[in-house]
């Protein structure tokens, strides 16, 4: 018999759920509709519910061997969920190896971050490469990553490595909705490229076609649209945000060694544009040997990331 695991991809309004074989093969995959004002005991029946609505999708040929899942925030090392998730509050005390137990199998639980990070490794961009120590980096409306270290998922003592987005890269920046100052988060996420493209706007320094309403409107996708239309404001608010993405994994590549960067999230989609100002801040501020080194691609596996590194926590 072959083998597959139920990968789970909890959000704050909606779950993604999946068969996935050990070859990273998506056997059936379907979304389900939350609430994130689920109590814990509430999470914990509505999840087993859609676990049973996967299994009975499961092919002949396959065996489930495993209960995946991920979600905001970390989990203990018994699979309790102990909190992370300010905006999905009823996930804390969920305790994921109940949820295994009935189904007979065994449950793992980790960071969405991370675990997509895994997935993009294993399946997507990072598959084939002899990396050793890498970083995806999720930009989008605000900014996630994950390590993957010798082909293993790096999370740290409690769960919580990864979180890049709240690195201080402007030291007296701008406040974070974390409550700290100059976070990467704050200057290179989509939300980043909006704030900049508003700031710029309004101080009139430049020519522009952009206004508040269609920025409003449009979101960071607008502010590529019309960079590639070559409007002066929106090139300079794409060369600004990404030149600090740059900064912060020069960052982490001078403390970690990385040599393999994947970027994914919503401001992937437009790589081509970013890629040029990224690569030259990583060349002015991490070290030579480093930054010679080191490659940065774009992810490839999209919204299937989390659900990928589900499966991909269990086969190695």
């Amino acid at each position: 018999m072959s083998k597959a695991v139920i990968s789970l991809d909890i959000g704050g309004t909606s779950m993604k759920g999946a068969l996935v074989s050990k070859t990273g093969d998506i056997l059936h995959k379907e979304e389900f509709d939350t609430d994130p004002s689920f109590t814990t005991d509430e999470h914990k029946s509505y999840i087993i519910k859609c676990v049973e609505s996967l299994i009975t999708k499961k092919p002949s040929e396959y065996d489930i061997v495993g209960f995946g899942a991920d979600s905001p925030g970390i989990s203990d090392k018994t699979g309790v969920h102990i909190g992370g998730a300010e905006n999905v509050p009823g996930l804390k005390g969920l305790s994921f190896k109940d949820i295994g137990r009935v189904f007979n199998v065994d449950a793992l639980h980790a960071n969405d971050a991370s675990v997509a990070a895994l997935g993009e490794f294993r399946y997507g961009s990072g598959r084939g490469k002899d990396s050793k120590a890498a970083m995806i980096i999720t930009v989008g409306t605000g900014i996630g990553g994950g390590f993957v270290f010798d082909g293993e998922l790096f999370t740290g003592s409690i769960g919580a490595a990864g979180e890049i987005g709240h690195v201080c890269l402007v030291p007296n920046g701008e406040r974070c909705n974390c409550g700290s100052v100059g976070c990467v988060e704050r200057y290179c996420s989509a939300t980043a490229y909006i704030s900049s493209a508003k700031t710029k706007v309004h101080k009139g320094l430049k020519q522009t076609e952009l206004t508040m309403d269609i920025i409003e409107k449009g979101g960071a996708k607008v502010i590529f649209d019309y960079a590639k239309k070559g409007d002066r404001l929106a090139n300079d608010v794409v060369a600004e945000c990404s030149h600090y993405l740059g900064i912060a994994i020069s960052q982490a590549t001078n403390m970690l060694d990385l040599d393999l960067v994947l970027i994914g999230g919503g401001i992937c989609k437009d790589f081509e544009m970013i890629i040029p100002y990224v690569r030259s801040a990583v060349i002015d501020y991490t070290l030579k040997i480093q930054a010679e080194r080191l490659s940065i691609e774009k992810a490839s596996l999209g919204n299937d990331a989390g659900i990928l590194g589900c499966a991909a926590m269990f086969f190695k």
